[in-house]
Parts: C-alpha cells; structure tokens; sequence
C-alpha cells in the first residue's frame, strides 16, 4: 500500500463539501501522508466562497512545489502525451509531474485525464 497520497483539486473540493466521496476517501487515506500540490492550492484559490475551509485543509496536508525535477518531468508526459494524442489540460499535467516526482499516488475524481500517464499512480475512490 502507497503511504503517500496526493489530492487533486477535486478530491480536495469534495473533502471542503463533505460528501459522501469526501468520506470514502478520508477512509481510505486515514493512516497515511497527506500532500497537496502547489498548482491545486492555486486552483482552490480561485474559489471565492469558504477560503477558510480551505486554509484548514491545507494545515492538514504536506503543500509540494512545482521544482526543477518536476518541470522535467512535465515536459517528458507531456512530449509523450502528444506523441500518443492524449494531450490534457497544462494544470492537469503539472499536477501529475509533481506527483511523479514526489513518489505519491493521485486522489482523483478526473481519471479520464491522468489515466494516459505513465508511471503515474491513481487511487480509485
């Protein structure tokens, strides 16, 4: 088991909105390390409701940045989506290079677009 889990946006707007997935993936995320990137931290903030309950969300979570390691990793998904035709949204992309780079596994509501990505882990919730 991947002790190591990394939110997307929509993961984490569903734990802000205490759904009924929201609960289903605290679950299964209790017991281990809980990480969020820069780039969803970005995309919560343009919410402009309940930025309280965002800021406590985040002081449960590890924030990884956007680094060189994962700019390179960016470029190679990213050269390797378009070869295969799978391009996805810039965002989209970024968010699965830091995780890469970060050896987590992706908490995703949106497998549709992480799901062409190599070497990319994703928790199924």
């Amino acid at each position: 088991m991947d002790t190591k889990i990394c939110l997307d946006t929509d993961a984490s707007i569903e734990i802000l909105k205490n759904t009924l997935k929201a609960y289903e993936l605290l679950d299964l995320i209790k017991e281990r390390e809980v990480y969020i990137t820069t780039i969803s931290v970005f995309e919560l903030f343009l919410r402009e409701t309940n930025l309280d309950s965002i800021e406590k969300l985040l002081l449960k979570t590890t924030i990884l940045d956007f680094s060189e390691l994962c700019a390179r990793k960016a470029a190679e998904i990213f050269k390797d989506l378009k070869r295969r035709g799978k391009i996805i949204p810039l965002r989209d992309l970024l968010i699965a290079s830091i995780t890469i780079a970060n050896n987590c596994t992706l908490a995703t509501l949106n497998i549709k677009d992480f799901r062409n990505i190599k070497d990319l882990k994703l928790l199924n919730f």
